[in-house]
């Protein structure tokens, strides 16, 4: 294992079904998802200067990463 491959936080575990996990990763990145999940929970806490994570276009709206 490299320095770069070496987390900073610890790993936590959470439960989701395939049918949220998958289209989740798709539309934020599979190696995106953590950094996602930190940014609503930092909102969700009201955490100083945090923001509500950016939502992509609804599926079939013009703009949508799929079309």
């Amino acid at each position: 294992m490299t320095d770069g491959d070496r987390h900073t936080t610890p790993r936590r575990v959470i439960s989701a079904g395939d049918e949220l996990w998958d289209p989740f990763g798709e539309r934020v990145g599979t190696r995106n998802r953590s950094a996602v999940l930190r940014q609503f929970m930092a909102w969700f806490l009201r955490m100083p200067g945090a923001k509500l994570p950016e939502r992509p276009p609804a599926p079939g709206k013009p703009g949508n990463p799929d079309d």
